[in-house]
């Protein structure tokens, strides 16, 4: 191959990458962080201790509007524990401080919750230092897409909560 074709295929090459790259997600414009874990003592709205291990998670909303991430949760009621891995499907944030992350179930432990059930949860950054009050978070909810785009797309503040947690929760808008 002479020079000439060489820098002809190497420039066509070029231009057919740079609609595959502008094609991406672009910057991350939102994101969501973190891992804590808290007990909600008796009395309470549910009538049992309600604790969980840990919740895990990062989510990310990108230029394009599109989001990723994902999140574990442990949960332990009156001794039986359950584990979920969800893959992100929806995240918002509000208010600054505030995130709403929602999925779907990829695993789960518990049978009354299968693969394909829907999870979401809202966390609250309530910064950082030795004067800042302790992040917070909603108790997870399971349901379907809609239940779960619904609580993503409205503004609400938790039902339930939210509750002062132990750990860290980083977001930012």
């Amino acid at each position: 191959m002479n020079a000439r074709t060489f820098l002809a295929v190497v420039g066509i090459a070029c231009l057919l990458a740079v609609p595959v790259a502008a094609a991406g997600p672009g910057a991350v414009v939102a994101s969501a962080d973190g891992g804590a874990h808290w007990t909600i003592p008796l009395p309470n709205d549910f009538g049992v201790v309600v604790q969980n291990r840990t919740l895990a998670f990062n989510a990310h909303r990108y230029e394009d509007g599109s989001v990723s991430g994902r999140f574990e949760y442990h949960q332990v009621v009156e001794g039986d524990a359950f584990k979920f891995n969800v893959d992100v499907t929806c995240f918002v944030v509000y208010d600054g401080n505030r995130a709403k992350i929602g999925g779907e179930v990829e695993q789960s432990s518990d049978p009354t919750v299968p693969v394909g059930t829907f999870a979401w949860f809202q966390v609250f950054d309530n910064g950082e230092g030795v004067g800042a009050p302790p992040d917070q978070s909603s108790l997870v909810g399971f349901g379907d897409e809609t239940a779960n785009e619904a609580f993503c797309n409205s503004s609400r503040l938790p039902r339930f909560g939210p509750w002062d947690v132990h750990g860290n929760i980083q977001v930012q808008a």
